[in-house]
């Protein structure tokens, strides 16, 4: 009888211990990752990356308040462009970025489910040669820079290569040269992004642009392959509290707007400005 009594004590303590360390997994396991993050360099300022190679923009300072504070360490220095860093979440050597949803990047990226930006995309060209926007058809045939990686949704990104002379880069200022300089015709861009880049690199008054009919929200994606897919639930849940301020993406875009003015200032200041 004693046997038994002590027999079933032990099993109860190791059912008891294992149930310990089961429902203390999740936390533990959080405080002891780091995941890298990277984005776009030409959406300021909702993304971009300063000089000395750390992702900025609003949907940084997301990515870091939806982390911090359940102890996840945020690696955020980047060196490639916009299209190595798809390819880095597809691998899995970074774990989380932001940008629109569509189908090829969901095939290894889940977006969570609140929004964080709406961004209106519109079509820039030189001054001198105003262009009407009625579709992308009525394109047919015109130079278009577009950002190596870039995608304005399915549609849009299949009227494109249907329709357009598309030629590729890996930086919007490279395409603003080239619509300053009459070697483009149209560059598909953030509205805001591209008049605050045109701004930077002295281009106003040669530059301007018109609306089209893409108008789409910036989404946090998780690498398929990064460890932080075990916590969807509450990631989804955290970023919809944290989303629920309505005065925090307008004071975050204020700020990363003055600083990404104030980085590009310093970057080209004493070089002669194009």
């Amino acid at each position: 009888m004693r046997s038994l009594t002590f027999w079933l004590v032990t099993l109860l303590f190791s059912v008891s211990a294992w149930a310990t360390e089961a429902f203390s997994e999740e936390p533990l396991a959080l405080n002891n990752i780091t995941v890298r993050i990277c984005g776009t360099t030409a959406y300021p300022p909702v993304s971009w990356v300063t000089p000395g190679g750390r992702v900025e923009g609003v949907n940084a300072m997301i990515v870091h308040a939806l982390l911090k504070p359940l102890g996840i360490s945020v690696d955020d220095q980047q060196d490639s462009n916009w299209q190595r860093c798809l390819k880095e979440v597809e691998l899995g050597n970074v774990d989380i970025m932001t940008g629109f949803r569509n189908e090829v990047r969901s095939e290894y990226m889940v977006f969570l489910e609140t929004p964080i930006v709406r961004e209106d995309i519109n079509l820039f060209y030189p001054a001198s040669k105003p262009l009407v926007f009625n579709d992308w058809e009525g394109l047919s045939g015109k130079r278009v820079g577009v950002l190596m990686g870039d995608s304005f949704g399915d549609r849009v990104d299949s009227a494109l290569a249907k329709y357009l002379r598309l030629e590729w880069v890996s930086s919007q200022h490279q395409n603003l040269l080239k619509l300053a300089d009459h070697r483009l015709d149209a560059v598909p861009m953030g509205k805001l992004s591209g008049q605050l880049l045109i701004n930077a690199f002295g281009l106003t008054g040669q530059i301007d642009s018109v609306a089209t009919d893409v108008s789409d929200y910036w989404y946090v994606a998780i690498s398929k392959r990064s460890p932080l897919m075990q916590w969807l639930p509450r990631l989804n849940s955290e970023l919809k509290a944290l989303l629920s301020d309505p005065k925090l993406i307008p004071l975050w875009m204020k700020q990363q707007r003055s600083m990404y003015l104030q980085s590009t200032a310093e970057e080209t200041s004493g070089q002669d400005i194009p």
